[in-house]
């Protein structure tokens, strides 16, 4: 069940553009949930797994939305450049309260695009979240301000809450780290990836004996892997950057070893 907390509406100038934030509550400084008048929208598009990252590529930085600034009584001071950064801490998520508002960008903020905001990074920039307790990674657009509430370091888009399992909890540890479009597109191109399913076992032994048959009769060099989830575990061929080639290797698999194959997109 999802906890629902009231909070206060104010309105302050940031730059030249006039911001909607939010004052915490001091019941939901050390808790999950979303605020209210919050939360998942009433018609949630079914394909949100399909909802590709964000693209990383050399973008002009925000002549207003870098300048520093005051809320709730504390100044921050945006980072001027692009540089190596890393963080972990909370992060949590905001939805259709904000959806189709102006971010501190002047963009508007779509739910359902991988995006976030961030207190000092600077705008706009692309980073990797990685969800630190079931590793599943997003990379996500930042374009706006936030979150301003104790012990959160990120608030991401809807979508990207969903990618990485956090919407019912409402926040997550994560770690948050910065992508340079120039030296991280194979960072990039891991996070869009897919891998072939070639079977699932509830004995790790029969998915350990699976995957060394297909090893030894494949010369090219992967990171297949064997994931369990819940008692299943399943053996994954890959990963391949283009559909075209999963689809491929899937079906010489299928062929080759009498297999059931599909594609799966890694996230």
């Amino acid at each position: 069940m999802l906890k629902i907390f009231p909070i206060i509406y104010i309105f302050l100038l940031i730059g030249c553009q006039s911001v909607l934030l939010e004052k915490p509550n001091k019941s939901t400084e050390n808790s999950g949930g979303y605020y209210l008048d919050d939360g998942p929208d009433k018609n949630i598009p079914k394909d949100l797994d399909k909802i590709p990252n964000a693209v990383p590529k050399k973008e002009a930085l925000s002549r207003t939305a870098n300048r520093p600034y005051l809320v709730f009584k504390k100044k921050y001071t945006p980072m001027k450049k692009l540089e190596p950064y890393s963080e972990t801490g909370y992060a949590s998520w905001y939805g259709k309260k904000y959806h189709g508002n102006k971010t501190s960008i002047g963009e508007v903020y779509d739910m359902y695009r991988m995006t976030g905001a961030h207190k000092t990074l600077p705008l706009p920039c692309f980073v990797k979240v990685t969800n630190l307790i079931n590793q599943k990674s997003v990379i996500v657009r930042i374009n706006d301000r936030g979150p301003f509430i104790k012990n959160r370091i990120i608030d991401l888009s809807y979508a990207a809450a969903h990618r990485l399992e956090i919407i019912e909890k409402g926040s997550e540890l994560v770690k948050v780290e910065v992508i340079s479009p120039l030296s991280d597109s194979a960072l990039y191109k891991s996070l869009n990836a897919f891998y072939i399913q070639a079977g699932a076992f509830s004995n790790q032994d029969n998915a350990i004996r699976l995957l060394s048959r297909i090893t030894k009769n494949k010369t090219e060099e992967l990171s297949n892997k064997i994931i369990k989830k819940g008692s299943i575990y399943s053996v994954m061929i890959g990963p391949y950057t283009s559909r075209i080639k999963a689809d491929e290797i899937s079906k010489f698999l299928s062929e080759e070893f009498s297999l059931n194959t599909f594609i799966v997109m890694d996230k």
